[in-house]
C-alpha cells in the first residue's frame, strides 16, 4: 500500500499538472457562462471530474479548490465558501473511479446522482447560513419555490439541492465518461487512473 506522498507524486507525474490547469480553465470557463445564462445546473466541476478520473483524489480536489479560488477572486467570492464541495467531490468520484465505475454509463450516472446528492447535502448549510439560500445563479428559483411551499431557508436550499445538483452531476459525469472513452489509448495510459479505465477489478 503506498503512502500518501508517494501516491500523491504518483498523482502528480507526467501529464497531471497541464491536465489539472486544463481543467481548472474548464471549471472556470464553464461555470462562468451557466452562470451568466442563468441555466439552472452548473456544470462548473467538469475539470474536478476529469482529474479524479484521470489522476486521482487529491490532484481532482487540488484542481477544483483552486478554480473556486481563482473564481473568487474573478469576481465570484461565493465559490470560496464551497472548497469543500469540491473536494467531496474530487475524493468520490476517484473513489468510484478506481473500482471500475467509469468503464459503464450506468453507473456512471448513478456514481453522478449519488455524487449529486452528496454535494447538496454539503452545500445547503453553506448557501442557506451564509448566504440567505440565493447565489444569483440559475437555480435561485428553485429555493424561492421551496420557500413560496412554507420551507425555512435551510430546507428550500437543500430541496433546491437534491433537484439540480443529481442532475447536474449525472451530465458532469457523462461529460466526462465520453470524453475519456474517445482519448487515444496511447495518451490515456500516461495517467495513473488509466488501470481502472482499462482493466477488470
Amino acid at each position: 500500500m503506498p503512502t500518501f506522498r508517494e501516491r500523491l507524486r504518483l498523482e502528480m507525474s507526467g501529464p497531471a499538472i497541464p491536465l489539472m490547469a486544463f481543467g481548472v480553465a474548464i471549471n472556470l470557463t464553464v461555470g462562468q457562462v451557466t452562470s451568466a445564462l442563468k441555466i439552472p445546473v452548473y456544470l462548473d466541476s467538469i475539470g474536478t471530474v476529469l482529474v479524479a478520473v484521470l489522476c486521482g483524489p487529491w490532484a481532482a480536489a487540488l484542481t477544483g479548490s483552486l478554480a473556486n479560488i481563482l473564481a473568487s477572486s474573478f469576481g465570484s467570492p461565493a465559490m470560496m465558501f464551497f472548497i469543500p464541495v469540491v473536494i467531496a467531490i474530487g475524493l468520490w468520484t476517484a473513489f468510484i473511479a478506481r473500482h471500475g465505475w467509469f468503464r459503464s454509463l450506468p453507473l456512471v450516472v448513478v456514481g453522478g446522482a449519488l455524487q449529486g446528492i452528496i454535494a447538496a447535502l454539503l452545500s445547503a448549510p453553506i448557501s442557506a447560513y451564509v448566504f440567505g439560500g440565493t447565489m444569483l445563479s440559475g437555480t435561485d428559483f428553485l429555493v424561492i419555490f421551496f420557500r413560496s411551499l412554507g420551507n425555512d431557508v435551510f430546507w428550500s436550499a437543500l430541496y433546491q439541492g437534491l433537484t439540480s445538483d443529481p442532475i447536474d452531476k449525472v451530465v458532469t459525469y457523462i461529460i466526462v465518461f465520453l470524453t475519456v472513452r474517445r482519448l487515444p489509448q496511447r495518451i490515456l495510459t500516461r495517467f495513473p487512473g488509466s488501470r481502472s479505465l482499462l482493466n477488470p477489478q
